[in-house]
């Protein structure tokens, strides 16, 4: 039971944070703007145009906490002037864990209304 709690547990951002990706292992990381996080995927804004189930790597940090996730492009959604995806990830427990936690963490202080804040 707890697992599937995990599974539907995300972050909605008050406002878009910084991340990066990279597209099939590639060094170069595109700056894009996370919306959304959870310990099963994220939701991102670019103006790229990338294939559905494109592989990509995810670079970002909640609380000060770095993650690089691997994962692969599960939705797309064109909008007015830029393109909303959802990229599912493939990570290990040790890593799941560990985000949960600073999700968790975020959201606590996003309820107290200082999720930026951090230290």
């Amino acid at each position: 039971m707890s697992e599937n709690r995990r599974e539907f547990f995300r972050v909605i951002f008050h406002q878009s944070i910084a991340g990066e990706i990279s597209l099939d292992g590639a060094i170069f990381f595109m700056p894009v703007e996370i919306e959304n996080v959870s310990v099963r995927g994220l939701k991102f804004i670019s103006s790229m145009d990338i294939p559905l189930e494109r592989q990509v790597t995810c670079r970002f940090e909640i609380l000060g906490s770095p993650f690089l996730l691997e994962g692969s492009i599960i939705r797309k959604s064109v909008r007015l002037h830029d393109i909303e995806y959802g990229v599912g990830f493939e990570v290990n427990q040790d890593t799941s864990s560990e985000l949960f936690k600073q999700l968790n963490y975020y959201q606590i202080r996003q309820r107290k209304g200082n999720p930026m804040e951090m230290d």
